[in-house]
């Protein structure tokens, strides 16, 4: 069984995931369309090299295949951009609704009335219990939530509550 640590994964947001894809997907598309053009410029004689003899099935077999491997693979993931593009935008809104509420009821001193320490903690453990502290207050009135997605969020949060001025 693994250990849930090992499940954990940086948070990335869906528009930038969207981006990343987007940008992957162009790569892919333009290689292999400039590819395959190559490949039909070079059999027409408008480029001044050819492949001959019968290494050249082979090639362009094999690069011919590669090509469209790479075209296809480009239009999987300009699906999977919208597809994170219109996840982004939901994602934008839920975390709108979270900072607003948590703008109106969350407060430093209310996290520090949720949290007890023993006396004499020290600064960098106080950090954890009140980061656990907002992470309590945003799943008490938002449920469950991706566990990335929520630290990602409730790092910001204690940014805007702690470390005001």
């Amino acid at each position: 069984m693994s250990d849930r640590n090992d499940e954990v994964k940086v948070y990335q947001d869906k528009k930038a995931k969207a981006e990343d894809y987007k940008s992957s997907a162009y790569t892919l598309l333009m290689v292999g369309v400039l590819g395959i053009a190559a490949f039909i410029l070079m059999e027409a004689g408008v480029l001044p090299f050819r492949l001959a003899g019968s290494g050249k099935y082979i090639t362009y077999g094999v690069m011919g295949t590669m090509f469209v491997i790479f075209i296809v693979m480009g239009i999987l993931s300009l699906k999977s951009s919208y597809k994170y593009t219109q996840e982004a935008a939901v994602e934008e809104d839920l975390t709108d609704k979270i900072k607003t509420w948590a703008k109106e009821h969350i407060t430093a001193a209310s996290i520090q009335e949720r949290v007890w320490f023993e006396d004499g903690t020290p600064e960098e453990m106080k950090y954890f219990k009140y980061f656990e502290g907002i992470k309590a207050a945003v799943t008490q009135e938002f449920g469950s939530l991706n566990a990335s997605y929520l630290d990602a969020l409730c790092e910001e949060l204690y940014a805007e509550i702690f470390e005001q001025g």
